[in-house]
């Protein structure tokens, strides 16, 4: 496939979605927020080397942790010192931004750390991507940055990019021959399952090469990886390996695949570039559900009534809570019953999942 060649950008408030195309296909997605850094200079200053690590520490300004510059020995870094750095990843899973050494930044006399300077997104991907001969703004003021910064790329046009952000969020990825993909990512790595479905167990596993290098650079997926691609014959493991490694070699981001486990499953790591689309855009924890916060809820009602005698509480939860407890109608009958009055429920837009709260009713 050749390099992407368009770039969508669909502006918000607080938040820029983009997509790569490449002969009309979506090979790439980005999102851009005030708290995301990566391609951002800022004068750093030194807190801590680590000799074993060879790498320095560095305050950038940003966020509870520092940033991470390797090589401290060969740039002869010490503690206290300023230096120019850029972000090459934002930061992720409780580590600091990844930096590099800016060598063409005039940081002044300014005083460590400061932000020299702010990347906008369409300044990286065109860098990275110089194929690029579109880029189309759905929003007036996108569309005059992106006039300004590439006159002869840049037009206006409708963009909406929900379809491929939630396809790429989703869990499960439908193969052509009816078999799908199941993408789990945990804390160490990302499982990726292979289901032939009603389909043959060969074309199943064909299609899903192809379609797991998609995803990783879809989803920016980095670490580890392991797929568990459906049993064939003899050596089949091994020959999708080889599938594989030739796949993903067309990838930006460096991936190598390693081989096959004892156990059959096809090991690769690709190099990790900041958080993955899921964890910008997705709850971080495994979190309680819907269902069991408004159980919990119920709890917290009954616990409050015995201290209050004659207490008419009116639960205040969010509206994914409220819903929950609508499908929980029995048990909110019983609270109701042990309360000797129904129980009243009130959804509030904007109310954080696991907050509840217990208001006394008007009279």
């Amino acid at each position: 496939m050749a390099g992407p060649d368009t770039v969508l950008w669909s502006w918000g408030p607080g938040e820029s979605r983009l997509a790569l195309l490449a002969d009309g296909e979506v090979v790439e997605l980005v999102v851009d927020r005030p708290e995301l850094w990566a391609g951002s200079l800022f004068l750093g200053r030194v807190v801590a080397v680590d000799r074993q690590l060879d790498a320095a520490f560095v305050d950038i300004g940003i966020g509870d942790r520092p940033g991470f510059l390797p090589g401290a020995k060969r740039l002869g870094l010490t503690e206290g010192q300023a230096l120019p750095v850029q972000v090459r990843a934002d930061a992720w899973g409780g580590k600091g931004p990844l930096l590099a050494v800016a060598t063409e930044c005039g940081a002044g006399d300014r005083k460590a750390p400061a932000l020299l300077r702010r990347s906008h997104p369409l300044e990286r991907l065109v860098e990275t991507y110089p194929a690029i001969t579109r880029i189309v703004a759905d929003d007036v003021a996108a569309f005059a940055e992106a006039r300004a910064l590439f006159p002869t790329l840049a037009e206006r046009g409708e963009v909406d990019l929900d379809d491929a952000f939630a396809a790429a969020l989703a869990p499960v990825v439908v193969l052509p021959s009816g078999g799908r993909l199941v993408i789990e990512p945990t804390a160490a790595l990302t499982a990726i399952d292979v289901d032939s479905g009603a389909g043959r167990a060969g074309d199943a596993n064909r299609e899903a090469v192809a379609a797991i290098a998609r995803q990783l650079r879809l989803r920016r997926i980095g670490g580890q990886v392991v797929v568990d691609f459906v049993s064939g014959p003899k050596g089949t493991p091994y020959r999708l390996a080889a599938g594989l490694k030739k796949v993903v070699a067309a990838d930006p981001v460096p991936t190598h695949v390693f081989g096959v486990t004892p156990l059959g499953m096809v090991e690769l790591v690709r190099e990790r570039r900041g958080p993955s689309l899921a964890e910008v855009l997705c709850r971080r924890s495994q979190g309680p559900s819907a269902e069991t916060t408004a159980l919990t809820a119920l709890r917290r009602v009954l616990a409050e009534a015995v201290g209050r005698p004659g207490l008419a509480p009116v639960l205040v939860v969010a509206p994914e809570v409220a819903a929950a407890l609508g499908r929980l109608g029995e048990a909110v009958a019983e609270a109701g019953r042990r309360l000797g009055r129904p129980l009243m429920v009130r959804a509030e837009p904007g109310r954080a999942w696991e907050d509840t709260m217990i208001e006394e009713a008007r009279k």
